[in-house]
């Protein structure tokens, strides 16, 4: 066998190494940006059949169901942060927060990554009534990322209790996002 078959010299190792941090490089930001558009479309589809389920079990139930934000997965919160997660819990009593353990149907966590959910301001809940109906105002739960473009879209409940997506391709900054 000869020696020098043996194996690759410095050069060689340094070229393929260059070649490779040179892939790496281009495809990285790629990378990165289909990250995030999964993450997003994740959460839209997470927080749209999320409401979808808890109208249906209004329905299911014959009884209030409600949908609200919650940071610790067993209370509402009174805000209209939704990024840490959110609960669908039994509200026969239309009570502002749930009456027990028991009474939580279904727990998210947190969206994850840089993304941020806030319900529009004065309608930090959608409670489904029997008939699926969503009496008040139509809920908009806006999804962003940080940037001057991060207003990515909204998930939206009418007053009939049925969600919807609307997306933006960005550009737009985020209605609730201030920047330092």
């Amino acid at each position: 066998m000869n020696r020098r078959d043996a194996g690759f010299s410095l050069i060689e190792l340094v070229a393929t190494l260059s070649v490779l941090a040179t892939l790496l490089a281009i495809a990285l930001p790629a990378f990165t940006t289909l990250l995030q558009g999964t993450r997003a479309s994740g959460t839209y589809h997470l927080l749209t059949t999320s409401l979808a389920a808890a109208r249906l079990r209004a329905i299911k139930d014959n009884a209030p169901v409600t949908v609200c934000p919650s940071a610790d997965g067993l209370t509402c919160r009174t805000d209209s942060v939704w990024s840490d997660g959110w609960i669908i819990y039994q509200d026969p009593g239309r009570d502002p927060q749930p009456q027990g353990n028991d009474t939580v149907i279904q727990r998210f966590d947190r969206v994850g990554g840089d993304l941020q959910l806030q319900s529009t301001s004065g309608r930090t809940r959608v409670r489904f009534l029997p008939a699926g109906w969503a009496y008040g105002s139509n809920l908009s739960i806006r999804l962003c990322r940080p940037g001057s473009d991060g207003f990515l879209g909204s998930v939206i409940v009418n007053n009939a209790g049925r969600p919807r997506t609307e997306r933006h391709p960005g550009g737009a900054p985020c209605p609730f996002l201030v920047e330092s």
